[in-house]
């Protein structure tokens, strides 16, 4: 009899370990400050966080459950040249020559001298404009890797959007190392964050693509680069330098659902024909404005482009509804 009982305990044990380390499903939210927590430096930034709420990947976590994992790869004031340059579509490469110190950091760019370069068409990339204080942050750049060795990649942000970059070299080698203009840099997400179960891009807001052709052409190489076909496309809602105009935010809306069909979700066009009613709000006067001209409804909005909480709820919402349309979530 006690045989038995250890035997049954054995296959208790088994079954836990089991379950313990099953692995989650990962889904990466790629994006700008549209995706990114709402927490920028210091005690403003923090009270920023709470005005403008929290981000749509923390409320599309809730919803998934367990068995998912949510990774937020969302920077404020990255356009898609520099969100590729992340993720790895297309990678940032060392604009000159650079000689780093063996020990303490480097510093290899400034507001006068860019430090990295695109891959795709060689236009100055700029990522860590923002989370600077957070070396951790959201941007899975580091630890990153330049010829054959680790760095930490750091920034100082100087005016405006323009940083200051330092490379720390993250080994124990105590030598001095030339890096060559033209190096890639190979981030943390291009080691891991490939291949992953799903992934969400929501990019396009800041620019960096040409017209609409060009932006297709770079959701597609991050979709390739993913080595998954389980993905979603988000449309930025508000126009910007690229898209002018609400006509021409239609012309790409249409574009984009012509190229990716299901996998596409048209987040302006939601917003202003069922964001009001789905977040149980009574239309103010100013929204009925916005929602003729074709623009999101100001009550879900916290600054004229940044969502409210109910606006991010909203929209994780949207993408928990379509990933169970396309199978990739069950309940």
């Amino acid at each position: 009899m006690q045989q038995w009982k250890t035997v049954l305990w054995c296959l208790v044990f088994v079954t836990v370990l089991s379950c313990q380390s099953e692995d989650k499903k990962v889904i990466v939210c790629w994006g700008d400050s549209l995706t990114a927590p709402h927490n920028g430096r210091g005690v403003l930034g923090r009270l920023k966080g709470k005005v403008l709420g929290t981000d749509y990947p923390g409320y599309l976590e809730d919803m998934l459950g367990s068995r998912y994992e949510v990774v937020n790869a969302g920077v404020g004031g990255e356009n898609t040249l520099t969100i590729m340059a992340r993720q790895g579509a297309y990678p940032m490469k060392l604009a000159h020559d650079v000689v780093v110190a063996p020990e303490g950091s480097t510093a290899i760019g400034d507001s006068d001298s860019a430090a990295f370069v695109s891959s795709y068409n060689g236009a100055v990339v700029s990522p860590l404009q923002q989370y600077t204080w957070k070396p951790e942050g959201p941007s899975q750049i580091n630890p990153c890797r330049i010829g054959n060795r680790p760095f930490l990649l750091s920034s100082v942000v100087q005016s405006g959007k323009a940083c200051k970059y330092f490379l720390t070299l993250d080994d124990k080698q105590p030598t001095a190392d030339t890096l060559r203009a033209g190096s890639v840099v190979t981030t943390y997400a291009m080691n891991n964050l490939r291949g992953k179960y799903a992934n969400v891009f929501f990019i396009g807001q800041n620019g960096g693509f040409s017209d609409v052709a060009d932006l297709i052409r770079q959701l597609r190489a991050m979709i390739a680069y993913s080595r998954s076909n389980r993905y979603l496309v988000i449309s930025f809602h508000k126009t910007n330098h690229v898209i002018t105009t609400i006509p021409r935010m239609r012309e790409m809306e249409d574009s984009l659902a012509q190229c990716f069909g299901k996998h596409y979700v048209n987040l302006r066009g939601y917003m202003v024909t069922n964001g009001l009613n789905d977040a149980g709000f009574a239309p103010t006067q100013a929204d009925r404005d916005s929602v003729a001209k074709g623009v999101v409804p100001p009550q879900l909005l916290a600054d004229d482009c940044h969502f409210t909480t109910t606006g991010y709820n909203l929209i994780a919402k949207l993408v928990f509804e379509r990933m169970k349309e396309l199978g990739y979530v069950t309940e």
